[in-house]
């Protein structure tokens, strides 16, 4: 034991060193934490200790959680077409650059995928730092909101790697579940504690974190997902997001320093290493290209896209993440891990040095432009993007809402049912106040539809009334039954359960109410 506490002594305070020494020279330190981690090794540290496990966990969800966090919803729904298709061009030049690079190096199909991942996913906090007070608050939106897609991206591909019984259709019902879940214990628990210390906030937060890798066991989603979308619930939920990621930030940082030392360990000396440095210059100039002319496609000016580009350079450290996930899973994906960490290194240098010097690379691109005469092209795309939308017609939108969020209240409520039970025998009984609860929300639900559409949709008006009533039938019988055979108990405890949550339901109607409303704007 005093061996390996000498061990991590010495490795501390050489990544401490090697740390300060690339911070210098504008260079990720996540590299410094590699190397100290690849250095634990060979003086004989233990990385597969249940402490070791147990840090490594906790970061891995912290990280997902302040990722969470920072999602600002509010300005991803502004410009959600826009980041979406964005994402979306991309996602497709990405895979189809790494899908050259796969054949000509040969690599395996699942390193590919984590190579696209790899290739198209920003550095939100990096991009934030470089971006705060450079660029136009419209644009810094649209950078976050679309970094923000990204690694909601990333997670759907680590719950894909992960899971050995994928469905996507569950992992987006799971998703619905947990950001709602997500939403009620933020207000229940984090909320409360912004307004004392610090270390209130962690502890809540933590804690949270906890309630959520219990969750996912549940909801079978991988924790990290769940961590991330409790996150999105407490951004949704908060007063003061920034004071949330302000007090657990040192926390996930120090985690994630001894996490990349077990990162480290993984590292191996291998011919892809040739290949790695050039490989990771094409993704950086694959995402300035590909992110810099959607932006510009979807109906801003050349020379704002591309300068904003610059920004977008830093490829995420979750990269590494998700390698790292995929490696301790036993899966062959070593190829793709050595060339996450020398695409983080490579590319936070570079975006901190062009970001840096923007001003300066501006006239180069305004060259670029006025050398291939762009601006007639420039004012057509304009006109064509501000003109051109994918209209769906509004019957389906709302359709598809109703049914989305009264299976998500339904589920929810089950999920919560399961949940407690998890935690202890005795939490069974607080379930009882969820017999007439969920029933209620789900009719406030079908009656505040109903009225919205009363002489809207005149022509199928008896239609949709019977559709969403069908859909009301189907949920609350649904739940009823999964609580009948979840709970044991007699008529006696039946009716008594019945006559508490009817008592409940009406002394918090108007709470229930401002909830589901709440809820509604979630989605």
């Amino acid at each position: 034991m005093t061996s390996e506490l000498t061990s991590l002594a010495e490795i501390l305070v050489i990544a401490s060193f090697l740390g300060l020494l690339l911070r210098r020279i504008n260079v990720s330190p996540v590299i410094a934490y590699l190397i100290s981690g690849f250095i634990g090794v060979e003086l004989g540290l233990n990385y597969s200790t249940s402490v070791f496990q147990f840090l490594t966990f906790l970061a891995v969800n912290l990280l997902s959680f302040e990722m969470g966090v920072s999602v600002n919803l509010v300005d991803l729904k502004k410009i959600f077409r826009r980041a979406v298709f964005i994402v979306l061009i991309e996602f497709i030049v990405t895979s189809l650059i790494v899908l050259l690079i796969s054949l000509i190096v040969k690599l395996n199909f699942l390193s590919t995928i984590l190579l696209i991942v790899i290739g198209f996913n920003t550095s939100s906090s990096i991009a934030y730092k470089l971006a705060e007070g450079k660029l136009d608050p419209s644009d810094l939106k649209l950078v976050l909101s679309v970094s923000s897609l990204e690694d909601t991206l990333a997670f759907v591909v680590l719950g894909i790697i992960t899971s050995s019984n994928f469905n996507f259709l569950e992992i987006i019902l799971a998703s619905f579940i947990s950001l709602t879940l997500g939403y009620l214990i933020s207000r229940l628990l984090i909320n409360p504690t912004i307004n004392f210390s610090e270390d209130s906030i962690v502890l809540s937060g933590v804690a949270s974190v906890f309630l959520f890798n219990i969750l996912s066991q549940l909801l079978n989603i991988p924790s990290s997902l769940a961590s991330f979308l409790l996150g999105i619930g407490t951004s949704y939920a908060s007063t003061n997001n920034e004071k949330i990621v302000n007090s657990i930030k040192p926390l996930t940082d120090f985690t994630l320093i001894l996490f990349f030392f077990v990162a480290g360990s993984y590292m191996r000396f291998s011919p892809y290493i040739l290949f790695a440095i050039p490989i990771a210059i094409i993704l950086i100039l694959t995402k300035y290209i590909a992110f810099s002319t959607a932006y510009w496609v979807s109906g801003v000016e050349f020379i704002r896209a591309f300068r904003t580009g610059l920004f977008m350079s830093s490829l995420s450290e979750f990269g590494i993440v998700i390698s790292l996930t995929a490696l301790q899973e036993g899966l062959p994906v070593l190829p793709a891990y050595n060339i996450s960490t020398i695409v983080v290194a490579i590319s936070s240098t570079i975006a901190s040095i062009v970001t840096y010097r923007n001003k300066k690379i501006i006239p180069l691109i305004n060259k670029i432009y006025n050398k291939l005469e762009l601006e007639k092209l420039d004012s057509i795309i304009k006109k064509y993007s501000s003109s051109y939308h994918i209209k769906i017609p509004s019957i389906i939108i709302y359709l598809a809402k109703y049914i989305i969020l009264s299976i998500t209240i339904t589920f929810s409520g089950a999920s919560l049912i399961y949940l407690l039970l998890t935690l202890s025998p005795y939490l069974i009984y607080l379930s009882y106040i969820l017999v007439i609860l969920i029933p209620t929300m789900l009719f406030i639900l079908l009656l505040t539809s109903i009225n919205n559409i009363k002489g809207k949709y005149a022509e199928f008006e008896f239609i949709l009334e019977f559709v969403l009533v069908m859909v009301f039938v189907f949920n609350v019988l649904e739940f009823e039954i999964f609580f009948l055979k979840i709970v044991s108990f007699n008529l006696t405890v039946l009716l008594l359960a019945i006559g508490v949550s009817s008592l409940v339901t009406i002394i918090s109607y108007s709470r229930i109410r401002k909830l589901l409303e709440e809820i509604e704007k979630i989605f």
